[in-house]
């Protein structure tokens, strides 16, 4: 029986703590070291069919059903998707947003992407949100693609798309937007023979012009614009691909002969020049701007006017101490004269 007593008072004041709201001992040690609990009560949005170019906008809704404030410490989109904003700290049973912005400017078809949320929560620390959307186009492009690969100098690289819809008889195509000065897009009716049968009302033919004399080395990666007056497909988007290569390229990149002694016999460094050009090229020592050094070049056997052996030497008549210039080449092709290769080290 004393046992059973004890129990009562016990029994009675946690039936009186939660009659009055109040929190009992273990709530509030747990509030004490409380942690956040991240619920995403819809972690899957579907847009259903969407006009390509359409950008599908959703807020997803983060809740925290945990003690203590939920962090958003990061989110990373996919491909396609952009995160505009977000709530970055959502108090004890709050809700929150992540918002996203899925641009559908380059999809066809079915679809689904994903943002990955970093949150504090320890039982929960990473989940995904997905957006899912079936694209349908209305305007239609072939290729749908421009690829430029050819190195510096070279001929201007043309592409030709052709543009159209069976949806709409009154295309119009209001304007073109190329990503870079260096590229150029017209556009202009086609003709009957550029015509794609399944195609109704005005087709076009747009011609992208990259000049490789004005276009940095580098890659290529945006997109061609077009703006047009269809009602369901206003915006249609281009990818531009591919690199500018150089037009010859040695190896290494400068003569760096380090720390030497000169004495007696020369000092030769080996350095490897390739022409990328479509055309041969010929290369012929030029001049260089250190004392006491000279340069010779010797055309590869069997990859004549392709590949090139550059042979620097530095003859015992070189003053110790630093030294640095530069060596230039002369070749045959008009609008690449030259060719400077950095020299530089230290005799000791």
């Amino acid at each position: 029986m004393m046992r059973r007593i004890g129990l009562y008072p016990t029994l009675l004041g946690l039936v009186a703590l939660t009659a009055l709201g109040l929190p009992t001992a273990a709530q509030q040690a747990d509030e004490a070291t409380g942690a956040p609990k991240a619920v995403v009560p819809q972690p899957v949005h579907d847009a259903q069919t969407v006009p390509k170019g359409q950008n599908v906008v959703h807020d997803f809704r983060i809740v925290n059903e945990g003690t203590a404030p939920l962090e958003i410490t990061d989110v990373r989109p996919t491909c396609g998707c952009t995160v505009a904003e977000f709530d970055k700290v959502i108090a004890p049973g709050a809700s929150g947003k992540i918002h996203v912005v899925l641009d559908t400017s380059t999809f066809d078809g079915g679809i689904a992407k994903t943002v990955m949320v970093f949150t504090n929560d320890p039982a929960n620390p990473r989940f995904n949100l997905t957006i899912k959307a079936e694209v349908q186009p209305f305007i239609f492009v072939n290729p749908g693609y421009a690829r430029f690969i050819q190195p510096q100098l070279s001929e201007p690289g043309v592409v030709e798309q052709l543009v159209w819809t069976s949806s709409f008889d009154q295309l119009e195509v209001a304007s073109v937007t190329s990503p870079y000065p260096f590229l150029t897009v017209e556009h202009r009716p086609a003709t009957a023979e550029e015509r794609r049968a399944e195609g109704t009302g005005p087709q076009y033919v747009l011609r992208f012009v990259l000049d490789y004399e004005k276009a940095p080395i580098g890659t290529l990666a945006e997109y061609v614009t077009v703006d047009t007056n269809h009602p369901r497909q206003s915006v249609v988007k281009i990818p531009i691909s591919g690199f500018v290569r150089p037009m010859v390229v040695v190896t290494p990149a400068e003569a760096d002969f380090g720390d030497i002694e000169v004495a007696g016999e020369p000092v030769t460094a080996r350095l490897i020049l390739k022409n990328y050009a479509r055309e041969d090229l010929q290369v012929q020592p030029g001049s260089v701007d250190v004392p006491g050094m000279a340069v010779d070049v010797d055309p590869v056997d069997g990859e004549e006017g392709r590949s090139f052996n550059v042979l620097v030497e530095l003859g015992p008549g070189v003053a110790k101490g630093p030294f640095q210039g530069t060596i230039r080449l002369r070749t045959d092709h008009p609008k690449k004269p030259f060719i400077d290769i950095p020299v530089k080290g230290r005799v000791i």
